[in-house]
């Protein structure tokens, strides 16, 4: 038997192309290194930063008041009108020994911000507004996306789905749309895998759960503004620009590989065979192995007989057939002759 040219079809282009983006994920490229060790130092960064923040929020708010006999907490639990104590892991600060800083608008205002310790926490976050904004699906979440991004990968969630987009806005020259059913239903999807739904680890809240502190008054995101120094200040900014570097070193290692893989996607379309993607994978600057199971379950055994095959098969057809005994003495001829060949 011997194995027919397998050509290509547009079913299997695309399992090529997705093989081919999995090889290049798994490459020791420079970029993924990046990548990963922005992850590393942004869990070290906010962990000291969340130390700086305990030591601020507690010179506030003394814990001998919220805690303790006759405290805050024990009187709210003594009495269920009142509303003293709560956790938060969204804080404003407000720096009490720097001068002024310029806004958004270009006006000066106190130097001041909110910075959120919890997972999809925003990563941006204008001087002197009050107002807290949480992270959307464009911001905040691509950081989520980033810190569990194989984990996500393993149960066939896609944590790429935002660079993807804007990608693909950009090759659009910017037609306009910004969203689409298959980016939505990624969203939607990543936010269920995050938040724990069907039984899964609820991420969202073991970091709200991690990043937490007492907080004494009331309001939204008990939001009034905690004095710090500017260097406290400069720490909890330190904070923010690790998760801007995780998003920023996730989005160019993505675009590297995807610009590898869009040229080969390009390239395989002009190719009509099998063997031809295999001469490209064996390259030495390639180096991809493909998986043999695209063979297996998109290519099928195309297999044909050999003419010799073919014939013989053909001219047995009505002739006596060999005995046991018969096909036995026959491979014993036929090894003691290869034996002897090799001997000569």
């Amino acid at each position: 038997m011997e194995q027919k040219e397998i050509r290509l079809n547009g079913g299997k282009r695309k399992s090529l192309v997705i093989d081919y983006r999995k090889h290049w994920e798994s490459q020791p490229l420079q970029e993924k290194e990046d990548f990963d060790q922005s992850r590393e130092r942004a869990e070290e960064t906010i962990d000291s930063s969340f130390a700086t923040m305990t030591n601020v929020v507690q010179r506030r708010f003394k814990p001998e008041h919220i805690f303790g006999d006759r405290s805050l907490t024990f009187y709210q639990k003594e009495y269920n009108t009142v509303d003293a104590v709560g956790t938060d892991s969204c804080f404003f600060m407000k720096v009490t020994d720097a001068p002024k800083v310029l806004d958004s608008y270009n006006d000066e205002v106190e130097k001041s911000k909110h910075f959120s310790f919890e997972l999809d926490g925003d990563t941006g976050g204008d001087y002197g507004s009050s107002h807290y904004g949480s992270g959307s699906s464009n911001n905040g979440k691509n950081v989520a996306y980033a810190m569990y991004r194989e984990d996500m990968k393993k149960v066939g969630l896609n944590p790429d789905c935002n660079i993807e987009n804007d990608i693909n806005n950009v090759d659009a020259n910017d037609r306009g749309y910004k969203s689409n059913p298959y980016l939505s239903q990624c969203r939607n999807d990543n936010y269920d895998f995050l938040s724990g739904k069907g039984g899964g680890t609820n991420h969202f809240q073991s970091w709200k759960d991690k990043y937490q502190l007492h907080i004494i008054g009331t309001g939204g995101c008990r939001s009034r503004a905690i004095p710090c120094t500017d260097l406290e200040f400069a720490k909890f900014e330190m904070m923010i620009q690790a998760k801007q570097d995780v998003i920023l070193k996730h989005t160019k290692w993505l675009q590297v590989v995807l610009a590898k893989v869009k040229l080969f996607e390009a390239g395989v379309k002009l190719m009509t065979k099998f063997s031809q993607v295999e001469k490209y994978a064996s390259h030495p600057k390639i180096n991809w192995t493909i998986n043999p199971e695209i063979l297996v379950d998109k290519f099928g055994t195309d297999v044909v007989i050999s003419i010799d095959n073919l014939a013989d098969q053909t001219y047995n057809i009505g002739k006596p057939q060999q005995t046991r005994e018969e096909k036995i003495q026959a491979r014993i001829l036929y090894e003691n002759s290869k034996v002897s060949s090799l001997a000569s």
